[in-house]
């Protein structure tokens, strides 16, 4: 468990799955999402029991003041050059500055209990709240990646964000001491 004062990333835990995939079905949460229809119970049911299994993957639950507000997953991609990828979103009902905390929590995470070098990050180019907060957290654009992603209907350019742990703890500091 990684926590400041007022917020703790936890494991997900199979108790969790409805409240997450509810998160996930909101449709505030799921028009960012690279799968955009609605998450039926055994489809999440199933996505747990093989991430759970995957020891590479990371299913952490944010809480604030005790009350879950969000979800967080981080993948090791390479456990050799120490990079692992993000995924995140917060409960539709969240706490004004939630997002804030949970970056915090996150990154200190990765980089300070995972000692991971780098961690990568996506955005749709529409949703710019995720791009405006992967750039307040320190990250940096590595990419546009051009029509890269296809929704059913058209094409979406995706950009890519990298924050190197030197960077991390230069630029932001870890705030969450």
């Amino acid at each position: 468990m990684h926590e400041n004062s007022s917020a703790v990333l936890r494991p997900l835990a199979a108790d969790d799955l409805e409240m997450v995939r509810a998160w996930r079905n909101h449709p505030d949460v799921r028009r960012f999402m690279y799968t955009q229809h609605t998450v039926e119970r055994d489809e999440h049911e199933g996505w747990f029991e093989l991430a759970a299994s995957t020891p590479d993957k990371h299913l952490l639950v944010f809480e604030r003041g005790g009350v879950p507000s969000g979800f967080v997953n981080v993948t090791i991609a390479d456990p050799s050059a120490r990079r692992a990828e993000w995924g995140f979103y917060l409960a539709p009902n969240a706490e004004k500055g939630s997002g804030s905390l949970l970056g915090q929590l996150a990154l200190s995470y990765v980089f300070r209990d995972l000692e991971q070098h780098k961690l990568c990050g996506e955005a749709l180019a529409y949703n710019h709240r995720s791009i405006r907060f992967h750039e307040r957290l320190g990250f940096r654009q590595e990419a546009c990646l051009r029509d890269h992603h296809f929704d059913g209907n058209q094409y979406h350019d995706v950009i890519g964000f990298g924050l190197i742990a030197t960077e991390w703890l230069e630029e932001k500091g870890d705030r969450t001491q």
